[in-house]
């Protein structure tokens, strides 16, 4: 078994508190990358886009997503798929829970 706690090593990126969940250095290395993100009360991503496509899976706060030109409220549950050189932007509305969710990326396979 193979264990990482929120004890293990977080970083700040693109405006987010990060921690990556995979790959796993000396465990695994899967087709695709993984964080878990926390957005601070009141506080909003940098203005970015990747190379990759992107799924977010939130699990806890409130917030609005703008992807592209198109902006929305989101909730816990809510999963979003941003197309790979798309700005995306999260925020969170809340004045003091942090709003969080799962960040999985991957590139797509050329033609």
């Amino acid at each position: 078994m193979y264990v990482k706690t929120e004890a293990d090593a977080q970083i700040r990126k693109n405006g987010c508190d990060i921690r990556e969940l995979y790959p796993w250095d000396g465990v695994v290395v899967p087709p695709w990358n993984s964080t878990l993100c926390s957005i601070r009360p009141t506080e909003s991503s940098t203005p970015h886009g990747h190379a990759t496509d992107e799924t977010f899976i939130f699990i806890s706060g409130e917030g609005h997503v703008r992807v592209g030109t198109e902006e929305r409220i989101i909730t816990p549950g809510d999963v979003i798929y941003i197309p790979n050189g798309t700005d995306h932007i999260v925020t969170n509305t809340s004045d003091a829970e942090p709003l969080k969710f799962v960040s999985i990326y991957w590139l797509q396979p050329t033609a």
